[in-house]
């Protein structure tokens, strides 16, 4: 059975800050999660709208019950696409995991768009297991929608933490934190 999770959020930050913030999330002190994320193809297409494909690799706790079937794996590749439409102000993202997907595939969808003076988010993430062995399934699934719904508290903090970043130190700043320097 596919387990869903859903939320939407507004952020205090125009447009064209969250789209810039999405790109440049990592590293930040609420992702040490995150061991690299490297930008695979980007292009302009004919109706001015910018395509980026990228290869993210995380690191994870496991649930004890997984950890027989995945014995010292704890690192995951995840594909994101995305396509930022600047007339319209709207940002469409899709990621998935490309590994383990015998245990747990997972998809997550979210549309960013301008409302007024912020920006307001609208996420969908499926969970789909097709691990039928010893009753894990339903197990696996619970966890995963248990687990991205914290996961997803901490996200917005990190992008929250970019964006102000962006606003109050500028962008040269910001470039030298993403060199790896110091987030202060």
């Amino acid at each position: 059975m596919v387990k869903f999770f859903q939320s939407s959020h507004s952020y205090d930050h125009d447009f064209s800050t969250v789209s810039l913030a999405f790109f440049n999330r990592y590293p930040n002190p609420y992702a040490s999660h995150v061991l690299a994320a490297d930008t695979i193809e980007r292009y302009v297409d004919a109706d001015g709208k910018l395509h980026t494909t990228r290869l993210v690799l995380k690191q994870g706790r496991l649930p004890r019950f997984v950890k027989p079937f995945l014995k010292h794996i704890s690192e995951s590749w995840i594909i994101e696409k995305s396509v930022v439409d600047p007339k319209q102000m709207e940002m469409e993202t899709w990621s998935s995991n490309l590994e383990h997907r015998y245990i747990l595939k997972v998809e997550e969808r979210t549309t960013y768009r301008r409302e007024g003076a912020g920006t307001w988010s609208q996420n969908q993430v499926s969970f789909v297991s097709n691990f039928a062995g010893w009753g894990v399934k339903d197990r696996i699934e619970k966890w995963s929608l248990d687990r991205f719904g914290e996961n997803t508290a901490k996200s917005r903090q990190g992008m929250n933490f970019v964006m102000d970043l962006l606003k109050e130190k500028g962008l040269m700043h910001f470039q030298r934190v993403q060199l790896g320097h110091d987030f202060k």
